[in-house]
């Protein structure tokens, strides 16, 4: 009986554990995006102020899309 319920409270603390992560693990997701997209808004601030060129700009949010892509698709 001991052992059964040994085994229950770990099963719920690792149960917890999973769902802590998951957690953890999307907040983590949302302020990297959060972060994309204020340096998204940095980037167009800079081009604005023709501190970059198009050119520069365009390779930046490629990148930025694509990092951004990547947060979206694991976030599914």
């Amino acid at each position: 009986s001991s052992r059964v319920t040994g085994m229950l409270r770990r099963r719920i603390a690792s149960k917890d554990d999973i769902e802590n992560a998951l957690a953890m693990e999307n907040l983590e997701r949302r302020f990297r995006l959060t972060a994309l997209r204020a340096e998204r808004g940095e980037l167009y601030h800079l081009r604005a102020t023709q501190k970059i060129s198009n050119e520069t700009l365009q390779k930046l949010l490629h990148d930025l899309d694509l990092l951004e892509a990547l947060l979206i698709e694991r976030e599914g």
